[in-house]
């Protein structure tokens, strides 16, 4: 068994590296509240304590990954903004997903599709002279 806590993050929303580390903590702690007691404990045994933070691209990418992750039979916390600081309130931030089996053939199934958060690399700047 490998106990796993996926997040998935939505990069279209351009959070500040703190921003996105305060979303996707929240995510982690609501994905801990809805999990199995089982697999907790599994999750803790296995003393890696697993996390695995997926990108999507905006905010309907991060709707439809909500409604794809329950309609396959995942509890799902969504994580949405206050607005307080550099996003505007009611964003969709993130997602907690409770600890799963990566084993499991539906699972491997279910979230082999998402691609692993990576930080967008900022665009060459043109220069200034013109040819």
């Amino acid at each position: 068994m490998k106990p796993v806590m996926y997040i998935i993050a939505n990069r279209g929303l351009k959070m500040s590296p703190g921003k996105l580390a305060a979303q996707v903590a929240h995510a982690a702690v609501e994905a801990f509240r809805i999990s199995d007691q089982k697999l907790i404990d599994a999750w803790y045994q296995g003393g890696h304590h697993t996390k695995i933070v997926l990108g999507v691209d905006d905010e309907l990418a991060i709707i439809n990954a909500d409604q794809y992750l329950r309609a396959r039979g995942f509890k799902v916390a969504e994580i949405i903004d206050e607005g307080r600081t550099e996003i505007k309130a009611f964003s969709r931030t993130a997602l907690g997903v409770e600890i799963v089996n990566k084993d499991n053939p539906h699972v491997e199934a279910t979230f082999s599709s998402f691609k692993t958060y990576k930080e967008i690399p900022p665009r060459p700047k043109k220069p200034w002279y013109h040819f």
